[in-house]
């Protein structure tokens, strides 16, 4: 199942399709999630989770997301969030925490997987500070991959504690995946600084990017990795995985970012630190609730005002 903003689309409807007819899979399909919106994400879940017995959920690959050009605005999100803050890393969250329950309830013996590509830039981002306040997209972006795979962090805690009523060992293994620099419109975007004469300079370097860049199907290989590689069991104590892995170029790697030109050397104890990810937790779920009261009175505004006057 593909969450898209708009299933009825009549460019999803064609690539579902396609996709059905070149895998020969008829139960390939679409459901509308707008992770611009909260109100989106909790019909889809609310919608998802409302059966008995629970549906089947093997995976879940949170892949969604954006970066603004250089030097433009960052944007809101409908709820007023800040665009990268609200779509990278509020969305994804609130997703998840609808269907908790949902992959709380899967078989023991189902292999359940939750994997959340990130990148690099996590370890420039701020999560203490106010997303709005970010001084530019990369740092903006940075700060929403950081909380996002600090929520993996935590995620995977929870799922560890979680006693489950046959007393069977937790089945739940959480995935931070970072792809690399990979040649997508969203990175073209980035580096042609969202502009026409920048994407000609783009255009000019094509052989540059080309080799200092990975195709899609590259880019693509460790998420790959995480959702169909056979899981070693061996590695997982007694209190569980309890950390997310965190994986590059089809290999565990550390929570760990070099950067050779400035020889230096960040390390984020905050994705290993139980008491900050918690503080993020609630902050977040707070601006969540926050967020879709607010935008429960807009709709009964406009609800309000498109109904008729009974009294004319």
């Amino acid at each position: 199942m593909l969450l898209v903003r708009d299933h009825s689309d009549s460019w999803t409807v064609e690539f579902i399709e396609d996709l059905r007819r070149r895998t020969e899979n008829n139960l390939i399909y679409a459901e509308t999630c707008h992770l611009n919106s909260l109100h989106s994400v909790r019909e889809f879940a609310t919608k998802w989770i409302n059966t008995t017995p629970p549906r089947r959920l093997d995976m879940v690959i949170c892949n969604a997301g954006v970066l603004s050009p250089p030097f433009t605005p960052l944007g809101r999100t409908i709820d007023d969030a800040e665009r990268h803050w609200g779509l990278n890393f509020l969305a994804h969250f609130h997703l998840l925490n609808l269907l908790s329950p949902a992959l709380r309830a899967q078989p023991p013996d189902r292999d359940v997987r939750i994997i959340f590509t990130t990148c690099s830039l996590y370890a420039i981002g701020d999560p203490s500070r106010a997303p709005a306040a970010a001084p530019s997209a990369w740092k903006a972006l940075g700060t929403s991959k950081l909380a996002l795979m600090m929520a993996a962090q935590d995620l995977q805690r929870q799922f560890d504690q979680y006693q489950r009523p046959d007393k069977a060992i937790n089945n739940i293994r959480c995935f931070c995946v970072d792809p690399g620099l990979v040649r997508t419109p969203l990175l073209r975007g980035f580096l042609s600084l969202g502009s026409i004469w920048g994407l000609l300079v783009y255009l000019i370097m094509w052989p540059i990017w080309y080799i200092l860049l990975k195709s899609a199907w590259e880019g693509a290989q460790t998420t790959l990795h995480c959702a169909m590689s056979p899981i070693d069991y061996s590695k997982r104590g007694e209190q569980g995985w309890t950390i997310a892995g965190y994986y590059r170029d089809c290999r565990e790697a550390k929570y760990i970012l070099f950067i050779e030109f400035t020889y230096s050397r960040y390390q984020r104890t905050e994705l290993l630190s139980i008491e900050a990810c918690e503080e993020l937790r609630k902050r977040a779920e707070k601006e969540i609730l926050d967020a879709e009261k607010k935008s429960a009175v807009r709709r009964k505004v406009v609800e309000a005002r498109a109904k008729p006057d009974s009294s004319q």
